[in-house]
């Protein structure tokens, strides 16, 4: 009896370890994230530019209080990291661009005369180390997404 326990127990952990698949890296799902998070943009995005005229806006790397005429937003995760996917996610840069929230933003944008740019950026060499990056074994080299909008200084 315990045999026949021990047995399907070993097959139960491989059918998950070859079959399952995380619900969060599916890709309605990872659109659905980060357009609630272009719509937050959206909203914020005339009192953020208001913010870098002022030399406020608190850029990456900012040395001065000099406006930019760009913010340059990272997607983020929910633990307010940049959302790192693997490079075997089938999420692109279209599915992206076709969600409500970056319509929106691009409408925004459009309406303010501006201009919004999507980036995909591979993290292998960016300079920030992960623990993925510190494991020599690992092939997969994740990636994560900007969102630039631009244009209001000339």
């Amino acid at each position: 009896m315990n045999t026949l326990i021990v047995i399907l127990l070993i097959f139960g952990i491989a059918y998950l370890a070859f079959f399952h698949k995380a619900k969060d890296d599916s890709v309605p799902e990872l659109k659905s994230w980060f357009s609630n998070q272009l719509l937050s943009i959206s909203d914020n995005l005339e009192k953020d530019i208001e913010l870098d005229r002022q030399g406020h806006y608190a850029h990456q790397g900012k040395q001065s209080f000099r406006p930019q005429g760009s913010i340059t937003y990272t997607l983020l995760d929910k633990n307010l990291s940049r959302f790192e996917l693997s490079q075997f996610s089938e999420l692109t840069s279209a599915d992206i661009e076709s969600t409500p929230g970056y319509l929106q933003l691009s409408e925004r944008a459009k309406q303010l005369a501006l201009e919004v740019r999507l980036d995909e950026v591979e993290v292998e060499g960016d300079g920030v180390e992960t623990w993925h990056e510190l494991d020599e074994y690992v092939y997969d080299f994740p990636r994560f997404y900007t969102v630039t909008v631009s244009g209001w200084l000339d």
